[in-house]
């Protein structure tokens, strides 16, 4: 009896100890997936508030440039480079590492990317998108980065169609759309239709433009621009590794009027997406939205993310 007692401790012990080291060893999704003939690329897209105040809040930028220093990501698409030329963005981008960059405009609310490798600009389209479309190549994928209408669900309904007639003109197979879609997911509809304060926001906001636009589609939630990229074999990271009650990206604690508490979870939103390729999808490791202390107050949008393995060249 009493060797029965130690053994089921010592394999009690073993199993603790084996629990624990795979833990350790096992710290994401990348890592348990790592294979030689593979590097990890991580991805991410980041709404940034106005470009910082057009560039004058030196003290966010800094703060933004350490955050996105300690996260490492090897390719990064920017919503709202307010104030922007080619050469801040040049600057900017240096102080977290990435010598890459390209910018669709200098002017209104352009859209950027970064990269730690180099970025083959392919095109930049800003008719029949309302901030812009820009296409690099990078890592053997293309990156659509873009930003849509943030008041009329029609209109960003004719971005997201434009997208994706440009995705089949070009034939791209490996290729991920990025930024602050300003629309709603179907995959979020559960938790959406909960969120009768935003609702109510939302119908008061549209009566107030009168005629200059509608986020609503009367009066209901609105979810054809998202399932639009999904009808066209667009995946939606987010809805694959977060789960719904963390599915939000907006808004953040630097809105001063934001509450707290259950107040605020009726305000949540997810606006901001990165959507991948049937051929990308089997590579998706990983999939985030940062919500942390730091982010709270970095701009009134969280980043996403997602991590892929792709083979090496």
């Amino acid at each position: 009896m009493e060797h029965k007692k130690i053994h089921r401790a010592i394999f009690w012990l073993l199993l603790v100890c084996f629990a624990a080291g795979a833990k350790a060893q096992g710290k994401s999704a990348a890592e348990r997936d790592w294979r030689t003939d593979r590097q990890k690329v991580k991805i991410m897209s980041y709404n940034i508030l106005d470009g910082f105040d057009r560039l004058r809040d030196r003290d966010r930028m800094s703060r933004f440039a350490e955050w996105i220093k300690k996260q490492a990501p090897d390719v990064l698409a920017l919503d709202e480079l307010c104030g922007f030329t080619e050469a801040d963005l040049k600057k900017l981008a240096a102080a977290y590492g990435h010598p890459y960059v390209a910018i669709v405009k200098e002017e209104g609310y352009p859209v950027g990317i970064t990269s730690n490798a180099p970025l083959e600009v392919m095109e930049k389209r800003v008719e029949g998108y309302g901030h812009g479309l820009l296409h690099c190549r990078a890592y053997g994928m293309d990156f659509l980065a873009t930003h849509l209408n943030p008041s009329d669900w029609r209109t960003r309904k004719r971005e997201a169609d434009n997208i994706v007639a440009y995705i089949k003109e070009k034939n791209l197979e490996k290729c991920l759309v990025m930024g602050d879609l300003n629309a709603h997911s179907p995959f979020d509809a559960e938790q959406m239709e909960t969120r009768l304060q935003l609702m109510k926001a939302m119908v008061t906001s549209d009566c107030e433009r009168k005629d200059s636009g509608r986020n609503l589609n009367n009066g209901c939630f609105e979810y054809s621009v998202i399932s639009t990229f999904l009808a066209a074999s667009l995946h939606d990271t987010g809805h694959s590794y977060v789960p719904g009650a963390e599915r939000y990206s907006y808004p953040t604690r630097i809105l001063v009027s934001t509450p707290k508490g259950e107040a605020v979870r009726q305000q949540w939103e997810r606006l901001d997406y990165i959507l991948v390729s049937d051929a990308l999808r089997p590579l998706c490791v990983e999939g985030m939205i940062y919500h942390t202390p730091e982010t709270d107050y970095l701009s009134d949008h969280y980043p996403v993310g997602v991590t892929l393995l792709i083979p090496k060249k």
